[in-house]
């Protein structure tokens, strides 16, 4: 005789009722009658060659109208739609049923002759000029589908590209522009790309002064009476199209008005007008910018012809100075005896100048301290009238020990100060490359205060010098050849000085020793370049400090060494290492609201020379809501390493590693136009790159890293407001490097299991 386990009959039970619920939410019950609600369409292809060109996703795209959106078997928006009736005002029924809801999507013979016809102009703009569609209804007593059948031939490819066949400098200049073409011959014919290639062409001439040419103003003409299924293209320049667009623009004369709009008036007459040199005027009646700094920032130079590039940058930086609301450039066409000239007018909104801002928080932390938190900043956009930009900030917080037997408070205070140059601020002689986009030269200084009463007291100071720019719109550098930090630490609580006193790696690399190096960072976007399917992001980091100081030292001072084979200045150790990192992600969109992110996360630092270990601030961490979500912050690592009792939970002092390899795959999908679901699976760790007793188990070995993975999985909601995007994740571990198992069990049916591993997280923005 068999017998059921109450949880599985439970769960049998359970299972029924939602799919009981379910069945309820199908929105069919409340439709009108004789009406039929449309569920979807379906391709269904039969071709003579392999689906290389995603045809069937290019098909599902034109289809119309979206049928409504399901949850398994209900369509809990329609559902709701129509349950919340006729709302009379603007309460809760009415944002159930407009923001929430979805109106019935009906069956409409019209849908499948509209189809057809999007779908014959799709396949016809893909080359497949002979393709044959037929539709089925497939229908229940309440729900219609449509199912398409296409049967495709071998597309129709590009014969020869033939020139223009005129005689004027406007031909001659595409005709030449076609040796980059984007159409060769071999390839399928595609719409598509014959429009991308008239874009190609509008840049290329707008490149060379034709800034009036339009990509509607040249057109390809197809004759496929070759035969062999191959079709030649006719490159033709429309015979209508205006008398400006087939000639090249000078630019004329230059002028540039800092103050447009202030004082409620559209005002571009010329007023206290700064010839700046031949035909470049600045307008600045309230006298607030330097000239200079404006003409820096315009590209154009009077007699040249125009060029998008220079347009291009001009916009870019203007915008990027920070000072300016709006910015708008407008041209205006005349004659110069035989010359085509272009006068060019850049109008310019500056913001408020000073501001101040003040945000109070709410701090949690993983270490169960929490507390209220300020921040003030002031801010002088336009400090020295250059456009300099000067950030005062201060900073507090005081949080106290939650849930624990013991008390404990943390108090924080800092300061910091940061002052930028919208220009490279070099040496003399050194000169500033004109291709460079948005450079910024910047200077920061600030200090902090950390007292925690059940640990330290710590002082810290730092200071960066460094330049920043863009090589295009989605290549950024940064370069700081001056950084340093330097650390005090105060008051030691006993309990503490066995770790961070005694303990000499940990008290050096800690506090005992200052930064004094450069950086450089190099960002790659292809999201800001333009609107691809599949984008990349790319940040490369290297962080290198104490070289010079020990060359200095050691070759050229010939200072005597301490007594552990240090050198030191000011009685205290300088840090030397190297440190590289880089962060890879690729943006895949596998269609309409569905998107996955593949990320990878590489690491390492190397302490040599003047320390035995990097400083602690330079460490790799890894958990928590960016990174591994299925475990708190720092609470991963380094490799099996399994801290005691003790120190568990209140310091992690000791969990951080030189070395980090981190990965996450994240499944994205819309689920309406406020509210995005996720699934996603992270795995990594950190670990030491030598021994420590204080730390067993820690050390980075290549035969056994990949047995000391982390690993984690979950689900999330995102509620995206344009504005802000606000994330819950739930997570539970997969694979627990401090485990004897390794491996997790996974027991969502026992509650105290899911309370012991259930990790949610909370956080603003994407993860990555």
């Amino acid at each position: 005789m068999h017998t059921y386990h109450p949880f599985l009959r439970r769960t049998c039970w359970l299972g029924f009722i939602i799919l009981l619920m379910m069945s309820s939410c199908t929105g069919l019950r409340n439709l009108p009658e004789d009406e039929h609600l449309y569920t979807g369409s379906r391709i269904h292809l039969e071709k003579e060659v392999k689906d290389d060109r995603n045809v069937e996703r290019e098909l599902l795209r034109v289809l119309r109208p979206e049928p409504n959106s399901k949850m398994l078997i209900s369509r809990p928006r329609l559902w709701m739609y129509q349950h919340a009736g006729e709302p009379t005002g603007r309460g809760v029924r009415h944002w159930m049923k407009n923001r929430l809801g979805e109106e019935p999507v009906l069956f409409d013979d019209a849908y499948t002759d509209r189809n057809m016809r999007l779908l014959y102009n799709r396949l016809y703009n893909m080359g497949y000029f002979d393709a044959i569609v037929d539709e089925e209804q497939d229908s229940t007593a309440r729900t219609i589908s449509v199912d398409y059948r296409v049967i495709l031939k071998q597309p129709y490819r590009v014969g020869s590209l033939i020139p223009a066949d005129d005689d004027s400098s406007l031909a001659r200049e595409i005709n030449e522009s076609l040796a980059n073409s984007l159409i060769v011959t071999g390839d399928p014919y595609s719409l598509e790309t014959m429009k991308r290639e008239r874009q190609r062409i509008e840049r290329a001439l707008k490149e060379k002064g034709y800034f009036f040419f339009h990509p509607d103003h040249i057109l390809f003409r197809a004759d496929s009476a070759v035969g062999d299924r191959r079709v030649d293209l006719y490159t033709t320049i429309k015979a209508d199209i205006p008398d400006a667009a087939r000639k090249p623009y000078h630019i004329g004369n230059i002028y540039i008005h800092a103050d447009y709009m202030v004082g409620g008036g559209n005002r571009t007459a010329m007023q206290d007008t700064l010839n700046l040199e031949e035909g470049m005027y600045v307008t600045d009646d309230a006298g607030l910018f330097d000239p200079m700094m404006l003409r820096r920032a315009v590209f154009f130079e009077k007699d040249s012809l125009y060029h998008v590039q220079d347009h291009d940058r001009s916009l870019n930086h203007l915008m990027s100075l920070g000072t300016f609301r709006f910015v708008n450039i407008r041209f205006r066409a005349r004659e110069e005896g035989d010359r085509n000239i272009l006068d060019v007018r850049v109008l310019l909104t500056p913001v408020e100048r000073r501001t101040i801002s003040a945000e109070l928080q709410g701090v949690t932390k993983s270490n169960n301290f929490a507390g209220p938190g300020l921040n003030t900043t002031l801010t002088n956009r336009n400090l020295f009238k250059g456009a300099e930009k000067l950030d005062l900030s201060l900073h507090g917080a005081h949080e106290i020990l939650i849930g624990r037997q013991r008390s404990a408070s943390s108090t924080e205070l800092g300061m910091d100060a940061t002052l930028s140059f919208p220009r490279f601020v070099l040496p003399a002689g050194w000169k500033e490359s004109p291709q460079v986009l948005s450079p910024k030269t910047s200077i920061s200084l600030g200090a902090n205060y950390l007292n925690r009463t059940d640990a330290f007291q710590l002082t810290t100071m730092h200071a960066r010098y460094g330049y920043t720019w863009n090589r295009d719109l989605a290549t950024q550098l940064r370069i700081y050849p001056v950084v340093l930090n330097i650390f005090v630490l105060g008051d030691v609580q006993e309990d503490m000085e066995e770790d961070l006193v005694e303990g000499a790696l940990l008290r050096q690399g800690l506090f005992e020793q200052f930064i004094m190096g450069g950086q450089l960072r190099y960002i790659y976007n292809s999201r800001l370049k333009s609107n691809n399917r599949n984008d990349w992001y790319v940040q490369l980091n290297l962080d290198m400090s104490g070289n010079i100081a020990y060359l200095l030292m050691d070759q050229v001072f010939s200072v005597s060494r301490q007594e552990d084979g240090s050198y030191a200045l000011f009685d205290q150790g300088f840090a030397q290492y190297s440190k590289a990192d880089g962060d890879f992600r690729y943006y895949w969109q596998m269609g309409e609201g569905h998107r996955l992110v593949y990320r990878l996360f590489l690491g390492a630092g190397l302490p040599y020379g003047n320390s035995d270990m990097m400083p602690y601030v330079k460490h790799y961490v890894t958990g928590g809501s960016t990174s591994i979500r299925a475990f708190h912050p720092r609470s991963v690592g380094p490799g099996r390493y399994v801290p005691d009792e003790e120190t568990e939970g209140r310091y992690n002092i000791h969990q951080t590693g030189e070395l980090k390899l981190e990965a996450n795959v994240e499944y994205r999908f819309d689920i309406t136009s406020l509210f995005k679901g996720a699934l996603f699976v992270d795995a990594g760790n950190v670990w030491r790159v030598r021994d420590d007793e204080n730390v067993p188990g820690g050390k980075f070995s290549t035969s056994t890293f990949y047995e000391e993975i982390a690993m984690g999985t979950g689900i999330g909601l995102r509620i995206d407001a344009s504005f802000f995007i606000l994330r819950f994740d739930f997570a539970i571990p997969l694979a627990d490097p401090a485990t004897d198992s390794f491996f997790h069990p996974v027991r969502l049916h026992k509650s105290r299991w899911r309370r012991d591993n259930i990790v949610f997280n909370l956080g603003i923005g994407y993860p990555f």
